[in-house]
């Protein structure tokens, strides 16, 4: 037991100068060189593992970044595809709501009803109509006055689908309208001629007319409302032995490039 205790306090008192020994040595200076050398031998291994382990990290978050823009891109045109669909909606509404503002002094008229309604089809082939995207399911009916912007009578619906409605314009000769000159409040009635412009027709011989009065609507027609504005007349016609005298009149709208009208319904 002896024999091995000494031996354990003789390793004890080496390892101990060992220690001593180094500490030594490492302040005298002495250990740079190995330490160096150490240090050497070692370096570019750890640059080439750390630049290893930077260059797959840095790949990776870079294949991770660009996977993100490219979805915030995408995220990008769908948000812009939107926004410029409600940006042509509200375009669209503005340009109707101002049309509609433009009828107020149609909207005022008592117990009636104002359908905005687009030009579906014009042609003159098939005489003085044209087709409307309105109809029995908007609650529009035949013989319903048919203005443009500003209450200029465009005509009266003559057909009812659920869908679509047929419209006699008032240049058609099979239209007939009842009116008064504004000025000197000539009564008369408006007709088509045969799609070459309207005549005012059964004014007395004697009553005082003349160029640029207004004609406006009398309101003695079913579902045509007073002092929508017809047209204006340019000149006059007399016979004689005739009891009656003619006017032409011409219609503020050109009834061929309307996009859309107004159906005054009850």
């Amino acid at each position: 037991m002896k024999g091995i205790n000494r031996s354990k306090l003789i390793n004890f008192f080496v390892i101990l100068a060992v220690i001593l020994l180094l500490i030594f040595f490492n302040w005298r200076g002495l250990l740079s060189g190995p330490r160096d050398l150490v240090f050497w031998i070692t370096d570019p291994f750890l640059k080439l593992f750390g630049a290893a382990d930077k260059g797959i990290f840095g790949a990776w978050n870079f294949f991770v970044a660009l996977k993100d823009l490219n979805k915030e891109n995408v995220n990008l045109k769908k948000e812009n595809t939107v926004l410029l669909e409600e940006v042509i909606n509200l375009k669209e509404s503005a340009r109707e709501n101002e049309s509609l503002k433009r009828q107020l002094g149609v909207a005022e008229i008592k117990n009636q009803k104002l359908v905005m309604a687009g030009v579906a089809g014009y042609n003159p082939a098939l005489g003085q109509y044209f087709l409307i995207d309105k109809g029995g399911n908007d609650g529009l009916s035949v013989n319903s006055a048919v203005v443009a912007a500003g209450n200029f009578l465009v005509g009266r619906v003559a057909e009812v689908e659920g869908n679509f409605s047929k419209v006699l314009l008032i240049s058609d000769s099979n239209s007939s309208i009842n009116v008064i000159t504004q000025e000197n409040r000539v009564a008369g009635v408006v007709k088509g001629n045969h799609g070459l412009g309207i005549i005012m027709e059964m004014i007395p011989i004697d009553a005082q007319i003349k160029a640029g009065e207004i004609v406006l609507t009398s309101g003695l027609n079913d579902g045509i409302y007073k002092n929508l504005i017809v047209g204006r007349i340019t000149d006059t016609v007399k016979k004689e032995n005739e009891i009656f005298q003619n006017a032409t009149v011409v219609p503020f709208v050109d009834f061929k490039n309307l996009e859309q009208v107004f159906v005054l319904v009850q």
